[in-house]
């Protein structure tokens, strides 16, 4: 990620600065969408000069593309940072508090799920990599769950993808769609534990 940049902020101003540019560049691709945002909406918005975004970026590209990298990173931290923080005992239980969590985070950054999924168009490299590296992710834990017997054996990749799939459109259904306000927590629990049931009961009643 930080190959992105021209050089890796080495003081705490330089770390303002830079979280400055990437929060006013959130607001304008979410608001003009990639291709209309320009460098001049995205230093306006941080209240910086264009020669200050030319220290950090060689363009807007790379710019996106940090801030792409950098929405992964912040969400692996958030869901390993809000599991390790309780104490669950179960593959059942770290699901359901997984939702929940990333669920909160787009709540909480409501620009992401309209930021990433612009990389589907921006540079499909980038959107495939991401999508790629959380399922390898998911990968490593249901596997480990199979040994310990608390998930039937299933084709890895196919359940990280089907896991991942119904998160995003959680997401997109009852965070970026939802009512002003957003949902309670009480609200967003409820709808994590009828997938939680949906996911532990199956589907179907009659297979042919």
């Amino acid at each position: 990620m930080d190959g992105l940049l021209k050089s890796p902020p080495t003081t705490k101003l330089r770390e303002k600065t830079l979280k400055r540019l990437c929060d006013a560049a959130e607001r304008v691709f979410m608001e003009k969408n990639y291709y209309n945002a320009s460098i001049c909406d995205i230093v306006t918005g941080a209240g910086v000069s264009i020669g200050t975004f030319y220290n950090y970026f060689p363009d807007k590209l790379s710019m996106y593309k940090y801030i792409v990298l950098k929405y992964g990173q912040d969400i692996r931290r958030h869901i390993a940072t809000g599991l390790s923080a309780q104490n669950l005992d179960s593959r059942h239980q770290m699901e359901r508090e997984g939702i929940k969590l990333y669920l909160d985070y787009c709540k909480e950054n409501p620009h992401v799920i309209n930021i990433i999924w612009q990389s589907l168009f921006v540079a499909p490299e980038l959107f495939i990599a991401y999508y790629d590296n959380f399922g390898k992710q998911y990968e490593r834990q249901l596997a480990e769950a199979i040994k310990a017997g608390e998930v039937n054996p299933v084709n890895l990749e196919v359940a990280s993808f089907v896991l991942m799939g119904l998160s995003n459109f959680l997401a997109l259904k009852y965070v970026a769609f939802a009512p002003p306000g957003g949902l309670s927590d009480a609200e967003i629990y409820g709808i994590v534990d009828a997938v939680m049931v949906i996911l532990r009961d199956g589907l179907f009643t009659k297979i042919v």
